[in-house]
């Protein structure tokens, strides 16, 4: 049985939603990341306005952490959005608990420059500096699952989208546990830090795993 435009009854809908209405979701949530990343590298560039000259490799080797650190968070949130991307992409509609998850997802995208800068004052030797970072990062992490979860059981996917088997939950959350297990090792491990977050290179078999056992759904 089928409701207003089609869509089956008996799901949770707050209201009438509109293809414009989505695409200001997407647009704002768009204008939003481009707003943060590019916040990532200004405090790099007042070091620069206030480098009193020298060779370019001087200035690069006094400031490494902070440009590691900046390609990193550059490097998480284009991976962000690029995952916002994908599941938005088999979309066709919204609801207000998916919207408010974006407004999560987006906290989390806004505030990762501040951890960076931290991250770059206490040249990875701060425990507290590398949790925050970490911590900002599973929030992101999180709202977006929960927005993927949201967008399925709300029946927001698109027809084609809808067809396609879905991949295995314990699959789509494996990076999300993983960054929460690096979360805890940076806070009970000493002068390990960020580099818990190279845990994260396992989900990359874990992706090829679930991509061979359901290859129509790899890009769900």
């Amino acid at each position: 049985m089928a409701g207003e435009e089609g869509r089956p009854t008996g799901r949770r809908r707050p209201g009438p939603t509109t293809e414009r209405g989505l695409d200001r979701v997407v647009n704002f949530s768009d204008a939003v990341v481009a707003i943060a990343i590019t916040l990532i590298i200004l405090p790099l560039v007042d070091l620069a306005q206030e480098y009193g000259g020298g060779p370019v490799s001087v200035f690069l080797g006094e400031n490494a952490t902070g440009l590691a650190a900046a390609a990193l968070s550059f490097v998480v949130i284009a991976t962000f959005w690029r995952d916002h991307h994908r599941i938005f992409e088999r979309t066709v509609g919204y609801s207000r608990r998916l919207v408010s998850l974006n407004f999560v997802w987006l906290a989390g995208i806004v505030f990762l420059p501040l951890p960076t800068v931290l991250l770059f004052d206490a040249a990875g030797n701060d425990r507290g500096a590398s949790m925050l970072y970490i911590a900002t990062m599973l929030v992101s992490m999180v709202a977006m699952r929960l927005q993927q979860l949201v967008i399925q059981r709300d029946g927001l996917l698109s027809e084609e989208a809808a067809a396609i088997p879905p991949r295995s939950w314990v699959l789509v959350w494996a990076p999300t546990w993983l960054m929460l297990l690096a979360f805890v090792l940076a806070a009970t491990v000493p002068g390990l830090g960020t580099q818990a977050l190279f845990l994260l290179l396992l989900s990359i078999p874990l992706g090829w795993f679930g991509a061979r056992r359901h290859p129509v759904a790899s890009g769900s």
